[in-house]
């Protein structure tokens, strides 16, 4: 309810209407948005070997939490409290989804493997993890490379929240925000996902949306002649939803289709990675190290959830009706006012004058899965994670500038604001409406 922007009604600056709130009516959006293509620019053309050999040490320190956790494995039993195997575990496939196939797959070292001496192009973003084999190799996890890079990489980030992105959490829990049961047992519904989501949830949506994307390209491209669409497009695609289609209305493409994206990593993770435990120490040394590889999953889950989900959620955080064009000013604002950081290496103590992050630094933004400069990566998203690290502080300088909110919390808050947002306690800002 309320006054709402109509078509043709500026929405910042001096002629917008008089319920439009006060920082977009002083908004110097062009001024603005000509210094953040500026940096972009800038940022892009610095990178080069020194960003390549940060994306090796995160990958480097994310095998060491692999095998480390996998030498653990048949060791630390976390039925008698010691999940530390299972943490190593969780780490690695953190890491190897939010730093590096995530920032892989954006683009962000598609320049540098065009450029480096002896042509190695695992990380050129039209090479990485496609097809089963490199998959296997580069990043094997429940999402399908080529589905996320449909759903993430250009829904979501080219209409951030908008009704067209499939990752706006305020539509996407409408059924939770609206059920009828007290707050305590919406709160226990988002708890019991938490643990599941990239499975469960993610997973089928990500290929539902590279089905539509496909299904619309076979107009016009004979490649994508035999696409289909399995999903109901009205809904977030579910395996709860997949399974009640195959039980209740005999239709078992869904489930097909969400099962054999499913089923490498379950075999990997499940059957092929304990499998020797067993061959080796028996019943008694292969159950410990199987309930490893469970825990690792629940808390790989919950601990990308609670950095992944966060970033673009809150009361204090803008969705939108209009849509924007690419690299436009109002895509760049829209960047920061549909986003949220968390804290970044620039705050954390032990930082060098001369550098963007310290070891603490480093350690912290690790820990985030390099999510917490998500402010930065929604502006340029085919930028390296070292390249955030140095962005961050420009762009917020720049922000504080020009009156543009830049909201940078700490993860636990970002948490307490998005699981008020799923339960249907507050309402995201919308743009539309002046506010």
């Amino acid at each position: 309810d309320g006054p709402y922007l109509e078509p043709g009604q500026a929405t910042w600056g001096p002629d917008a209407p008089e319920f439009v709130v006060e920082w977009r009516k002083n908004l110097d959006l062009e001024g603005w948005g000509n210094e953040m293509r500026a940096l972009e620019r800038e940022l892009k053309a610095e990178q080069g070997e020194s960003d390549v050999s940060h994306l090796n040490g995160v990958l480097f320190w994310s095998n060491v939490c692999y095998f480390s956790g996998l030498a653990l494995a048949g060791v630390c039993n976390p039925l008698s409290g010691n999940p530390i195997s299972a943490l190593l575990i969780s780490t690695a496939i953190f890491a190897r989804w939010t730093m590096v196939g995530h920032h892989v797959s954006h683009g962000g070292y598609t320049g540098q493997a065009r450029t480096e001496s002896g042509g190695n192009e695992w990380f050129h973003r039209a090479k990485f993890a496609k097809g089963l084999q490199r998959r296997a190799l580069d990043w094997l996890d429940w999402m399908l490379p080529e589905a996320w890079d449909v759903e993430h990489n250009n829904l979501h980030h080219y209409q951030l929240g908008e009704g067209g992105d499939p990752d706006l959490v305020e539509k996407n829990l409408k059924m939770i925000r609206e059920q009828p049961i007290p707050v305590w047992a919406r709160y226990l519904r988002v708890a019991v996902l938490m643990p599941v989501w990239k499975w469960y949830y993610y997973a089928p949506n990500t290929l539902k949306e590279m089905s539509a994307a496909h299904v619309k390209r076979a107009e016009t491209n004979p490649k994508y002649a035999g696409a289909t669409q399995p999903f109901k497009t009205s809904e977030p695609a579910t395996f709860a939803l997949a399974l009640r289609a195959m039980v209740m209305e005999g239709n078992v493409e869904p489930m097909a289709a969400t099962l054999r994206v499913l089923l490498p990593y379950f075999a990997f993770h499940f059957v092929l990675c304990p499998l020797p435990f067993y061959l080796i120490g028996g019943s008694s040394i292969g159950n410990i190290a199987l309930a490893n590889f469970v825990l690792a999953e629940l808390i790989t889950n919950v601990h990308s959830f609670i950095v992944i989900v966060t970033n673009h959620c809150g009361k204090d955080v803008y969705r939108f009706d209009t849509q924007c064009a690419p690299r436009s000013n109002e895509f760049y604002l829209r960047a920061v006012i549909g986003s949220v950081n968390y804290r970044t290496a620039h705050t954390t103590p032990g930082r060098p004058e001369d550098k963007p992050a310290g070891m603490l630094g480093n350690v912290n933004d690790f820990m985030h899965g390099w999510l917490n400069y998500q402010i930065e990566h929604h502006m340029f998203p085919e930028l390296s994670m070292l390249s955030y690290q140095k962005a961050m502080p420009r762009v917020k300088e720049a922000c504080e500038r020009y009156g543009v909110p830049y909201v940078q919390q700490s993860v636990w808050t970002r948490l307490k604001r998005t699981l008020e947002i799923m339960v249907g306690t507050e309402n995201m800002l919308q743009w539309e409406r002046g506010m």
